[in-house]
């Protein structure tokens, strides 16, 4: 009969919202708070990188009427094998800049994250001047970085504090020659890269249920215990996320490599070569190259995160 009354009644927007009131209300809302990201990311994203996208197939030339212009090709993928590989006086500049982020990768994920994670543990259970520790973990993600490495240089140069402790030692000016100079920069980015999950990692901690940590306390179990089998399973979503963020931006892994030393002393990374290409800093200025590097990363980059999203969720990441 309802069905009946329906189907003589004229169609209005009014009607047809009184009738499905709560869903349109549902998508909406959820419209409205994607509305706004969706715009930024094709304002941001797509349209600046979209001429990116193009120029990795695009080269500058003789053309066939004999003018200088662009033409597509594949000749930057090629380039960029011919720099894999490398000449007679070792490898190529493109193979130590991804060994290099290689290696702040492994500092990320098996250094930082680890003692970032202990010390906000360590800080959770409130030891003893666990506010000052705080501020002095948390310190260096508020002062400019820009600072911080000045500060740094100035203690490493000739009459800083370093300066003086390396001389008696034997050593030299680390930053001089290879392979010292990575080797402070990784320095330098372990000791002021801890608390930069400390916030997010910490706010985990603090929203584990305190009965139990005392219901495991009661049934003796020690600190070690407590943070394998209890503090790190509860806080694993967050550790998960931190992990997949990494996996997105594995190949753009980097430290303060401009400020340092530009590239130079084995020093260079993926992603400061391509700034370097663009830039002209540490090598010739090829934007073309560049973004034939940056379309590889994306592609490699993507399907590593799909994949390590799958692995740290198991069938909830499906």
């Amino acid at each position: 009969m309802e069905a009946r009354e329906r189907a003589g009644k004229p169609f209005s927007l009014k009607g047809l919202y009184r009738n499905h009131k709560k869903a349109i209300d549902k998508n909406v809302f959820v419209v409205s708070f994607m509305f706004l990201p969706i715009i930024l990311f094709l304002i941001f994203y797509v349209y600046v990188n979209l001429d990116s996208f193009v120029m990795a197939f695009r080269a500058v030339g003789t053309l066939e009427d004999g003018t200088i212009g662009e033409y597509w090709t594949l000749n930057n993928f090629v380039n960029l094998a011919n720099i894999l590989k490398g000449g007679e006086d070792g490898l190529g500049i493109l193979t130590e800049a991804i060994l290099n982020t290689l290696l702040f990768n492994v500092v990320n994920l098996f250094l930082i994250l680890p003692t970032t994670t202990l010390i906000c543990y360590f800080l959770y259970k409130k030891i003893a001047g666990y506010k000052f520790f705080r501020a002095v973990y948390y310190l260096p993600c508020i002062i400019t970085s820009s600072a911080l490495v000045m500060l740094f240089k100035l203690a490493l140069q000739d009459g800083g504090p370093l300066d003086v402790l390396f001389r008696k030692m034997g050593y030299f000016y680390p930053l001089s020659r290879s392979p010292s100079a990575l080797i402070t920069i990784l320095v330098y980015h372990f000791l002021f890269s801890l608390g930069g999950n400390m916030i997010v990692i910490s706010g985990a901690m603090r929203s584990i249920n305190s009965e139990m940590l005392e219901s495991a306390e009661i049934d003796g179990c020690n600190w070690f215990q407590e943070f394998i089998y209890i503090i790190l399973p509860s806080i694993w979503p967050t550790i998960s996320t931190i992990l997949i963020l990494s996996a997105a931006g594995f190949l753009g892994a980097t430290g303060p490599i401009l400020a340092f030393t530009e590239g130079d002393k084995g020093t260079m990374t993926l992603s400061f070569y391509t700034f370097a290409l663009v830039s002209g800093k540490g090598a010739p200025t090829d934007y073309y190259l560049a973004s034939a590097i940056g379309l590889c990363m994306s592609a490699i980059s993507f399907p590593l995160a799909l994949v390590v999203k799958k692995v740290v969720y198991g069938k909830e990441g499906a």
